[in-house]
């Protein structure tokens, strides 16, 4: 009894956590703005730098003063870097201008306004009511096509970018008033690894709760109650992922700590859920969630999680965690596979019997030479004996004298310069 006494209070501060934390909205610019303006400790301030010195035999400041206080000026003023301000409030207005003025209205205004008016005009121009049946029926859905083709789906798009980087300024700058600056994860490799992953959970979750919603159990609302409990914690994932992200949590720490800590972060993503799945329409659907959700990442920075409530863990993220580490680990296999398996030669790369890697040049000598490659073997087997002769025997020959040199050379050994050598070397290719 005191166990579901538990999990109900922690279920209802988790909906009073997710509504309260909303009104940070309405002061956290102008305290982070005071705080960003405040002096740190151990630095001059502008007024105790620029103020003059009285000194008793001249009334003007000296040169040193005043050269310090037009450098502090100059740092403080337009001359330095200006410090970044909050605009939460400001990037919150824009998420609801952009999804709810813009998208949601265009949708709502063409569904209800457009789309009668056109029936109700083509019912007066057209007394016959056959014929009024018969052009609404194909002018109805062409002008959805066209709309949502040509309006919708670009602004979808578009609206799923810019709300990406809108929702990341919030987070971060209300983390930065509340927790001081953010400890990402160190490694740039598990960064892009652990966005990833948790990318594909969150598709593969989504997937779960949509399948759980419409399986076939005869007890009445169980399926239901099963779906808003999955999307109460993917909403509360959602929100508090920006604040873990921060902090330097890993996924696998994120998606356990949820399961621990279930009753909280259920009462946490209830409002949240109840209000996205109210419109029927799925893009409405999603036009709802993109205007609260910034609040609730506000909120979720704010809130204590009420931990060890239950001792058994709601492990619903274990069968998509199996699924997505059966596919890298499958991925990984097949890779080192490819990496581990040697590549046999072919008669279109390579000789019968020699391995050739790709891009590797093939050798100079094979077991089955052309004549082409005989020819040039040979040329060069000719040259080194060549050479080799030459040398041997100009250094066992003796070194001629003058006259003996200009005399008789036929008992003597002939020392031939290195332009007879080479027209040596030019008669034997020639032959």
């Amino acid at each position: 009894m005191d166990s579901l006494y538990n999990i109900g209070t922690a279920i209802l501060l988790g909906v009073l956590d997710s509504i309260k934390g909303i009104a940070v909205v309405f002061y956290l610019d102008k305290e982070a703005n005071r705080k960003s303006l405040q002096p740190r400790p151990g630095r001059a301030t502008k007024e105790s730098l620029s103020t003059p010195v009285a000194f008793p035999q001249q009334q003007q400041p000296s040169a040193t003063t005043t050269k310090l206080s037009s450098t502090v000026n100059k740092d403080n003023g337009g001359g330095g870097k200006r410090k970044e301000e909050s605009k939460v409030l400001h990037r919150v207005l824009q998420c609801c201008l952009l999804n709810g003025g813009v998208f949601m209205l265009s949708i709502l205004l063409f569904e209800y306004g457009v789309l009668p008016g056109l029936n109700f005009f083509l019912s007066y121009l057209f007394s016959n009511s056959g014929t009024v049946s018969t052009v609404w029926g194909w002018m109805k859905p062409s002008l959805s096509l066209l709309f949502h083709s040509f309006w919708v789906a670009p602004l979808f798009l578009l609206s799923k970018i810019v709300n990406s980087l809108w929702f990341q300024d919030i987070a971060d700058s209300a983390y930065k008033f509340r927790k001081g600056r953010p400890q990402l994860i160190s490694s740039i490799s598990k960064l892009i690894a652990d966005t990833l992953i948790s990318l594909l959970i969150q598709v593969l979750f989504l997937l779960q709760s949509t399948v759980i919603k419409y399986l076939p159990i005869p007890v009445p609302f169980a399926c239901s109650i099963l779906y808003m409990v999955h999307m109460s914690l993917l909403c509360s994932l959602y929100a508090f992922e920006y604040k873990w992200f921060n902090m330097g949590w890993e996924l696998h720490k994120r998606l356990t700590y949820i399961e621990t800590n279930w009753p909280f972060f259920i009462g946490f993503g209830l409002p949240l859920a109840i209000l996205s799945e109210m419109p029927n329409s799925l893009v409405i659907s999603g036009c709802v969630f993109s205007v609260l959700f910034p609040l609730f990442i506000l909120s979720a920075n704010e809130a204590t999680p009420k931990v060890s409530v239950c001792e058994t863990p709601l492990k619903l993220f274990s069968l998509v965690v199996a699924i997505t580490n059966a596919l890298f680990s499958s991925r990984t296999k097949l890779g080192k596979a490819a990496l581990s398996t040697p590549i046999s030669g072919s008669p279109a790369t390579g000789p019968p019997g020699m391995m050739m890697g790709r891009g590797m040049t093939p050798p100079l000598s094979s077991s089955t030479p052309t004549p082409s490659l005989n020819f040039q073997l040979n040329q060069q087997q000719r040259m080194r004996q060549q050479q080799q002769h030459h040398r041997q025997h100009r250094h066992s020959s003796p070194v001629p004298s003058a006259v003996g040199s200009t005399g008789s050379g036929a008992g003597m050994g002939l020392v031939m310069t290195p332009q007879q050598q080479q027209a040596a070397l030019n008669r034997s290719f020639r032959r």
